[in-house]
């Protein structure tokens, strides 16, 4: 029989996007992805009313191939990459640079991500709403945001405005103003979210664990400041404008119903005048080292629940062995019927929706398990996480659930990627962390390839045991019974300061 939970699944979090709890750079094709779901698990449930001799018989699976990417290098060092898509006649164009939180000063973090949201404001020939209007009448919208490693500035359009759209697109990113009054209009804004975030126990749990987990690490950045923030300027903002908004540092990519010569002389045309440059590089500094498990308790108050996040440092999103990898965590807790949700959600009720994710960057990457737990069952939600880990680095998988994870993988791909922003944001993370080329044509093969000797490995070396960062944001009156086996803890304040054991 069809069960709900071997369609309603939950998808967890890619290489290219950074936490604020959290900024997308590219649209997500998640809310799309749970459309399709939602029709399947209907279809699912009128299918249950049928006996199973009225059901046909699942068809073949169709190979997944794109059409082939054009690729050209302009004279000042800006790639292009050209796929046609033609389900629809609209066109997506992402220009990304390849600097982001990461090529931040350490006592500026958010400049690349303010600068992002400025160069959206006014150039030397269009004020900002002139910019809005013409991407509007245009069938489409202009955004820019910054990511870990990168900042990108993306217009989606009618397909027959595409030379317009890339104008555009060229314009804010090599003209703008970044006018004064738009600067403290930009901070204010930010400072207001900064203080909504420290609101979010969810947001608290994650900046504590990248912190900890990655130390002075560019990687533990995710999100401004208020000191950072008062400490930028329109000169700060516009120098790294000048230092890192080059064409040697950045590609575009145009996915559509276009045709791709046309789209690289057009793409020559707008961006032919933009200089290359020298462009500074960001400095990694080496993650401490886990040593134990360290669990940094953020005292908040009155709090109902303990939000927490548990993992450690992992493989940075250009390692070959990124497929059993997500094979082994979407067992763990990467979809909705894995081993943890069964466990603490359906079996137990511990919590509503816990999360495992496996995130890479360009230097480093992390694993990390999420959940938002009832006070009272703190203790034991933590000693039920660390239980499946070590079952699955002891044993792996094998069998149906193995098939099952690697199905569920293979199926969900060509529905991330049905979307031209989908789509965009795939190629995206191939020319940001240097993926094989035919990463989008090979996923599906490489993913069925997965071994149960592999998903053995990839767990030992995916789910830290002995050696975890645990953050918990939550109450320590209610919860420091539960947590009495753990001796090494380090208490917060919300702002992440360190405070005596509280009282």
């Amino acid at each position: 029989m069809i069960t709900k939970t071997s369609f309603i699944t939950k998808l967890s979090t890619t290489g290219d996007t950074v936490d604020t709890e959290e900024k997308k750079v590219l649209i997500s094709v998640s809310s799309v992805s749970s459309v399709v779901a939602s029709f399947v698990l209907m279809a699912a449930v009128f299918a249950t009313a049928a006996s199973a001799q009225d059901r046909p018989a699942v068809g073949p699976e169709r190979p997944f191939q794109l059409a082939p990417r054009v690729e050209r290098t302009l004279p000042n060092g800006l790639r292009v990459i050209v796929t046609r898509q033609t389900a629809i006649p609209k066109v997506s164009m992402t220009l990304t640079v390849l600097s982001g939180y990461s090529s931040d000063p350490a006592d500026l973090t958010g400049l690349a991500s303010l600068t992002a949201d400025l160069i959206q404001e006014g150039t030397k020939t269009k004020t900002s709403r002139q910019i809005r209007r013409e991407a509007f009448g245009m069938g489409g919208s202009l955004t820019a945001a910054a990511s870990q490693d990168f900042t990108s500035v993306s217009v989606r359009g009618l397909s027959e405005f595409a030379p317009r759209l890339l104008d555009l697109v060229a314009d804010v990113a090599m003209n703008p103003t970044i006018p004064d009054d738009e600067v403290a209009i930009l901070k204010q804004q930010h400072l207001q979210t900064v203080a909504q975030q420290k609101a979010s126990p969810q947001f608290l749990a994650n900046r504590t664990f990248r912190r900890a987990l990655f130390g002075e690490h560019p990687y533990a950045r995710t999100s401004e400041t208020e000191a950072s923030l008062q400490a930028m300027t329109r000169a700060k903002l516009v120098a790294f404008h000048t230092d890192h908004y080059r064409p040697n540092n950045a590609f575009l990519l145009v996915v559509g119903a276009i045709d791709p010569d046309a789209m690289i002389a057009a793409a020559g045309k707008a961006f032919g005048g933009w200089a290359r440059g020298d462009v500074p590089g960001p400095a990694y500094a080496a993650p401490p080292a886990l040593s134990g498990r360290h669990v940094y308790f953020v005292q908040r108050p009155n709090s109902i629940q303990s939000s927490m996040a548990v993992g450690n440092i992992a493989v940075t999103r250009g390692d070959p062995r990124w497929y059993e990898l997500t094979v082994a965590n979407t067992i763990y807790g990467g979809a909705f019927n894995s081993r943890i949700v069964r466990n603490i959600r359906e079996e137990k009720g511990y919590t509503y929706s816990p999360q495992s994710a496996l995130t890479g960057f360009s230097n480093a990457g992390f694993y990390r398990f999420a959940a938002d737990v009832r006070n009272e069952v703190t203790g034991p939600a933590l000693t039920e996480v660390f239980k499946e880990i070590d079952a699955m680095r002891a044993d792996g998988s094998d069998g149906a659930e193995l098939q099952g994870a690697k199905q569920y993988l293979r199926g969900i791909f060509p529905i991330q990627t049905a979307t031209q922003t989908g789509l965009s944001a795939t190629l995206n993370s191939v020319y940001v962390f240097g993926l094989p080329k035919d990463y989008p044509e090979t996923f599906r093969a490489k993913i069925a390839a997965v071994t149960p000797a592999q998903v053995k490995s990839a767990s030992t070396l995916l789910f830290g045991s002995d050696n975890s960062v645990i953050a918990i944001v939550g109450d320590w009156a209610k919860v420091k019974d539960q947590l009495a086996g753990y001796k090494n803890i380090t208490f917060l304040d919300t702002d992440g300061k360190t405070i005596p054991p509280p009282q």
